[in-house]
């Protein structure tokens, strides 16, 4: 076998080898037949991967017979987990694009984490991530305003609970589904079950943020559904632009979900629904393309894509 083959195998078992990890987690006993049938190895080579597991730091042990296997002595994923260097730089470049940002759900700040990991790295590995680190630049806007319901809202969702919120001193009761980063603002979309509609609160704007265990949260399949309707247009006004090249380029770079771009005989245009509540937002987003999107309908979004546009012109009248 030629040392690229053999490095193969070796990259295809500590593949393997982190997968099992990830399937005996949560497991409390587990036979052999268990691992040779989930991963379509042959009985030497199960034997072969429990003794590798062994090494890495799996704590169990087994027990002879018919009703026997094996035992995990301690519950929950190893924190040994091995990486081969493709995978390394993979995290490296993911943690530097995150430390871009001044604000984040998570305590730990991510250069702290980067630091750590290095540490663990032989010099010769931390050499390469530094080299491959600078050869990559990321650009984002830091957060504009303090958010301090960021960890508060990501525990809401993960539990999938209503929440009791303060948005521009208006008393809400909302179930928030997503955190959103977008242009500087921490953004938290949820459900609105009041108006039945979906809406992205600034988080900066939230003065008070409470998680309501209430049996009136919808289920995930249940808030899905209602969000992909939403964002078809369910309840809202169809519009429709004509957009350049440019304009295509725009949309690509900065869309949201009920949006989407159609190609015609060779044009491009941009499809999307609106309410009384997203018109003026429509109205701003469409302003960002300048000369390179034309409204199309409905004549009301027209009306007030025109009249802003007369309003930014009057501020250089005399």
């Amino acid at each position: 076998m030629s040392p690229l083959q053999k490095g193969e195998v070796n990259l295809q078992k500590s593949a393997r080898l982190n997968q099992e990890l990830i399937y005996l987690s949560d497991k409390h006993s587990f036979h052999l037949s268990d691992l040779m049938t989930t991963f379509k190895i042959s009985k030497r080579t199960a034997l072969r991967d429990i003794e590798s597991l062994e090494q890495l730091g799996l704590a169990l042990y087994s027990t002879p017979g018919p009703a026997g296997g094996y035992h995990l002595i301690q519950e929950g994923l190893l924190t040994k987990v091995y990486f081969n260097p493709d995978e390394i730089h993979a995290i490296f470049f993911a943690l530097k694009a995150m430390s871009m940002m001044s604000e984040t759900p998570f305590n730990e700040p991510f250069k702290q984490i980067r630091a750590k990991l290095l540490m663990n790295l032989a010099p010769n590995r931390q050499a390469g991530v530094r080299r491959l680190e600078d050869a990559v630049a990321y650009y984002t806007v830091p957060a504009v305003k303090h958010n301090p319901y960021l960890r508060n809202l990501l525990t809401i969702i993960s539990h999938n609970h209503l929440a009791s919120v303060t948005f521009n001193g208006q008393a809400l009761t909302i179930q928030p589904y997503q955190l959103l980063y977008r242009d500087g603002y921490w953004l938290v979309a949820s459900w609105d079950p009041t108006s039945q509609t979906c809406w992205n609160y600034r988080c900066d704007c939230l003065t008070s943020c409470q998680e309501l265990a209430s049996p009136l949260a919808l289920t995930k399949q249940e808030l899905q559904a209602k969000i992909k309707l939403f964002n078809h247009g369910e309840g809202g006004v169809k519009f429709k632009a004509l957009l350049t090249e440019h304009g295509r380029d725009h949309f690509l770079r900065s869309n949201y979900p009920s949006m989407r771009l159609e190609e015609n005989a060779g044009r491009y245009y941009l499809t999307g629904y609106y309410n009384e509540r997203t018109f003026d937002y429509v109205v701003d987003y469409l302003l960002t393309f300048s000369n390179h999107a034309k409204l199309i309908e409905p004549q009301p979004l027209i009306d007030g894509y025109l009249k802003k546009l007369r309003t930014l012109l009057n501020q250089y009248a005399d």
